[in-house]
């Protein structure tokens, strides 16, 4: 899953966070960074996208970042960027969703949420050209040696992995939703 994807998608995943812990979002005075929708944001990010962006960051570091930059050149700077993209646009999804659901304009959230996910979807056509072969920026730059995206382990990792972040999400929107409107 290349970056502007996941991007992408954490900013959904932290809108729809938000909306999800609509009743505690709307009634509870806390700042959000103290709400339990937030506490089980910050979980699946930690223990789920987080590991999914560094180890697509780690094996296909290059192809994960559209060829834009050499990441043989310094690594560090550019695995710690990507970590904090990620971190910042989970955080901005789960800020504008909450504000939006205290503000009663659940079904805004709501529209922002599937933008996000619609853009994240967006960039596998609109990239094509750039994710449909994986290597390393050598390679690309040179055109030689590229797998193609099909058949290399960027995919079957990929899928493995989205099914993965999609049950595990789906399991704690399920969470929060029925732990909020319980009262708990």
């Amino acid at each position: 899953m290349p970056l502007l994807f996941l991007l992408f998608i954490a900013i959904a995943t932290g809108a729809l966070s938000a909306y999800a812990g609509l009743d505690e979002v709307r009634h509870s005075s806390d700042p959000v960074w103290r709400m339990e929708a937030c506490l089980a944001l910050v979980l699946f990010v930690g223990f789920v996208r987080l590991p999914t962006a560094i180890y697509f960051y780690v094996f296909h570091g290059d192809w994960f970042l559209f060829y834009w930059v050499d990441t043989g050149r310094a690594t560090w700077v550019w695995g710690l960027l990507a970590v904090l993209l990620l971190l910042g646009s989970a955080s901005l999804g789960f800020v504008l969703g909450a504000t939006l659901c205290r503000a009663s304009r659940n079904v805004a959230a709501r529209r922002f949420a599937l933008g996000a996910i619609l853009i994240a979807l967006a960039v596998w056509p609109l990239a094509w050209a750039r994710l449909s072969v994986v290597g390393s920026y050598r390679q690309f730059t040179r055109d030689y040696g590229l797998v193609p995206f099909f058949a290399s382990s960027a995919f079957y990792s990929g899928l493995a992995m989205l099914i993965i972040i999609g049950l595990a999400f789906g399991s704690a929107l399920y969470r929060i939703d029925r732990h909020t409107r319980a009262g708990g």
